[in-house]
């Protein structure tokens, strides 16, 4: 999804009719949301018959070319779930192809509840970010719906948060020039918490400044 200083553009896998490297620039954000496994050939690795990989070639090609062109823009990105795991692909990492099959002592990561259900707590890495700011208000727990995760970072990522059990939580890029937040759950369905609230406001203020830069027009008043 791309974010404009007038509008938002809803970018689907069914809808490939865009110059997507020249929308990515141009917005003044980026939201890469959950969805599907990424092709594990995206990170030189063969899929694992064991993992049971669900994989829609033209959603990993979408979010691909968005991030080429977020890169080439410095457009603001909030990397939700899948999202988070593409980004750490697109700089260079790699992925958990399935967590119960590759991972011993593993929690659950894709719980059969209510989306808005807490699976698990989170702890913080470091606290040089804002974002680990706003999550070390107290005990923080978060929902859960995946079952990879990042496994060797990418280039210039810091990990912010992890799981009990490990799993990388919260990543940032390490960039001053390229706003870049991703997070492994899905914040979206916890709008009624003040703290899943404020990791969204950040995204909004960080597009606002990007819209800013090329128009007058404001995203938020």
């Amino acid at each position: 999804m791309g974010i404009l200083a007038d509008k938002i553009h809803l970018v689907t896998a069914e809808d490939p009719d865009h110059d997507l490297t020249a929308l990515g620039a141009e917005a003044a954000g980026v939201v890469l949301c959950g969805g599907p496994d990424l092709d594990p050939r995206w990170y030189g690795e063969e899929p694992q018959e064991s993992a049971d990989l669900s994989i829609l070639p033209e959603l990993d090609r979408m979010d691909w070319s968005l991030l080429e062109g977020a890169e080439q823009g410095r457009t603001p990105v909030w990397a939700i779930c899948r999202g988070m795991q593409t980004f750490n692909v697109f700089q260079g990492g790699t992925l958990w192809q399935d967590l119960p099959t590759q991972v011993q002592g593993i929690l659950e990561h894709r719980p059969d509840v209510p989306h808005d259900s807490m699976a698990h707590s989170i702890r913080i890495l470091t606290r040089q970010e804002t974002f680990a700011e706003v999550l070390n208000g107290g005990s923080v727990e978060v929902n859960s719906r995946h079952h990879q995760a990042v496994r060797d970072l990418g280039r210039d990522i810091i990990q912010v948060a992890e799981s009990p059990d490990g799993v990388l939580e919260v990543l940032v890029l390490d960039r001053p020039d390229w706003w870049v937040k991703g997070v492994q759950w899905h914040p979206e369905n916890l709008m009624h918490v003040p703290a899943q609230r404020q990791l969204w406001s950040e995204f909004l203020v960080a597009a606002d400044t990007r819209s800013r830069q090329d128009s007058n027009t404001p995203l938020l008043d």
